[in-house]
């Protein structure tokens, strides 16, 4: 796709319009658009993947596997959440939960390799992509501590 296709659909999510346009620029650079039909697998919990991933369409569920229940979905994400940060930072690496698409997907993916230069190139767009990244961490493992709560959790008073 086209650099400029791509930067008009950014430019329409509200976290890109917030940034400079040199930033803007690099984040187009190293984005593409990838699509999945229902069912498909997107990545597997495990493996190692390249991309950090906006949703434009469709919904992704997040699964886990469980000894004895098989797959069970964790979260299901929706239009402009991101999803697949463990392929940004080096130490984690490998994927935390499997990601299959939910009707047909469509979305932006980052190469991550290109996207973790860029922020050690750029220390200020580098600032803002880690502290959104870490907010989409502590409100997954926010959502995971209700669900144990909900699970494992005894009676309220």
């Amino acid at each position: 796709m086209a650099s400029e296709a791509l930067a008009d659909i950014l430019g329409q999510n509200p976290w890109f319009q917030s940034l400079e346009p040199a930033h803007f620029e690099k984040l187009v650079a190293i984005a593409g658009l990838d699509s999945w039909e229902d069912g498909q697998t997107i990545f597997a919990e495990g493996e190692q993947d390249n991309h950090l991933y906006l949703i434009l369409e469709g919904r992704v569920a997040l699964e886990k596997y469980m000894p004895n229940r098989g797959r069970v979905t964790i979260l299901t994400l929706g239009t402009s959440e991101i999803f697949g940060w463990s392929a940004v930072l080096p130490v984690v690496g490998t994927r935390t939960a499997t990601a299959r698409a939910v009707g047909s997907v469509q979305v932006v993916a980052f190469d991550s390799a290109a996207l973790r230069q860029v922020c050690d190139d750029d220390h200020d767009l580098g600032y803002l992509v880690y502290r959104r990244l870490t907010n989409i961490i502590a409100g997954r493992l926010s959502a995971t501590r209700l669900q144990l709560l909900d699970m494992y959790g005894g009676s309220r008073e």
